[in-house]
């Protein structure tokens, strides 16, 4: 079995019963819950803590105030391989980012925690992109990503 690839971030999370059907498995969009809860922790440890940035990348507590930026999702590309259960411990992870002028494009992946990440078993796999926009008197629109994105 090939390990898988070294992420870029990665973090734990527990399966709880809200997550699921009356069977104990996890509905198809909380996979992508999970990709979103992993994605702000990405960003919090970037030091984006928050939804709002200005034009400079710093944070902006308020929600959705005009001329602010934010990353929204234009597209998921998402591969289910194994079911999620109740009660599962995963790590989830990002393994790529590509930044584009006003996009990232972000691959990540969920394993069922074997308590080894080296044998852990990937269970869905997600190529999600996110579009940096504003919200101002012209509606929302794209823009460029912040200048702290220069990473």
């Amino acid at each position: 079995m090939n390990s898988p690839t070294r992420p870029i971030f990665s973090n734990h999370y527990k399966v709880y019963i809200n997550h699921t059907d009356a069977g104990g498995i996890v509905y198809h969009a909380n996979h992508l819950t999970f990709f979103e809860n992993c994605r702000r922790d990405w960003l919090t440890s970037l030091g984006f803590d928050g939804y709002f940035f200005d034009a400079d990348g710093a944070v902006d507590e308020t929600s959705g105030q005009q001329g602010k930026i934010h990353f929204v999702v234009n597209h998921a590309d998402v591969k289910y391989k194994s079911p999620l259960f109740v009660d599962d411990n995963l790590i989830v992870t990002i393994t790529d980012v590509v930044k584009k002028s006003a996009s990232l494009i972000i691959t990540q992946h969920i394993y069922r925690d074997k308590n080894d990440f080296n044998h852990a078993k990937v269970a869905t796999i997600g190529v999600i992109s996110l579009v940096c926009v504003t919200n101002g008197k012209q509606g929302i629109r794209p823009c460029r990503l912040p200048m702290a994105f220069g990473w």
